[in-house]
């Protein structure tokens, strides 16, 4: 393929990741489209971008600087209505069939963007967005359980799929309260109680303030001799700890998963 072939097609790719995200980073564009985060990679995700601009298929704006680990305040990209359209003409829609992203660019917030970084970082193509998931875009869209009385649904931040299972993806970054932590370990013990389409439950750093979540799960699903935990329980959470469990980190300036020891 020549160098303008090449150009154009890393193009359209920028414009189908923009599709599946919403928005995205200079950074984020990069990882996907050369599979590194390194300096000449987001130089040429620069180029890429600015011929998208001139061309008016994307519209840009100023990240906000959020707390460490979550924003750079680097510039973030999407999809306007030209944009759209040549998508469109390559059998593919904007996220939620939108006529342009213009909202989601304006309402861009900090959970959202390291979402996208953890869509870009994950090793396989197969993967659900943020958006797609609350769209209804992929077959696993929530998951109900109860915790103290109160029957809850439960939404996954991405999905992926492995081997024909799904692999529930939850975002940290921020630091999880008690109360939402034992939220979580129903959710936890209900879902890998009774539900078989789910392979295991993967937990991805993005922020210094949740480097902890992998122990504090495995705290609460441990147990001694004399804990008091019915033996079902403390089987099923052996288990839990054991198949259905993962952490990673986030890199922020790779873009890269490093997998975290429980």
């Amino acid at each position: 393929m020549n160098t303008r072939n090449k150009g154009a097609a890393y193009r359209l790719q920028a414009l189908h990741l923009l599709a599946a995200l919403g928005y995205a980073s200079t950074r984020q564009i990069a990882r996907h489209l050369w599979g590194r985060c390194d300096e000449n990679s987001r130089r040429m995700a620069r180029r890429t971008l600015t011929w998208l601009l001139d061309r008016k298929l994307v519209v840009s704006k100023r990240e906000a600087v959020w707390t460490v680990g979550a924003g750079s305040g680097e510039l973030l990209y999407a999809l306007n209505r030209a944009g759209v359209d040549v998508i469109k003409q390559h059998g593919n829609s904007l996220v939620a069939e939108k006529a342009h992203a213009r909202d989601y660019l304006r309402h861009a917030h900090s959970h959202r963007s390291a979402c996208n970084s953890v869509y870009v970082a994950w090793p396989t193509d197969d993967i659900f967005s943020e958006l797609s998931v609350r769209a209804g875009e992929c077959d696993l869209t929530r998951f109900e359980y109860r915790h103290e009385e109160a029957q809850i649904a439960k939404i996954p931040d991405l999905v992926a799929v492995e081997d024909g299972r799904f692999v529930w993806i939850e975002v940290e970054n921020s630091w999880r309260g008690e109360g939402d932590l034992a939220k979580l370990i129903d959710c936890l013990r209900t879902m890998f109680g009774r539900d078989h389409r789910i392979s295991r439950m993967h937990f991805v750093v993005t922020s210094p303030a949740a480097r902890t979540i992998g122990k504090r799960i495995k705290n609460r699903l441990t147990h001694g001799p004399e804990s008091g935990w019915p033996r079902q329980i403390k089987e099923l959470d052996a288990r839990i700890l054991a198949q259905h469990l993962a952490v990673s980190e986030l890199d922020p300036e790779t873009l890269e998963l490093r997998e975290m020891t429980l």
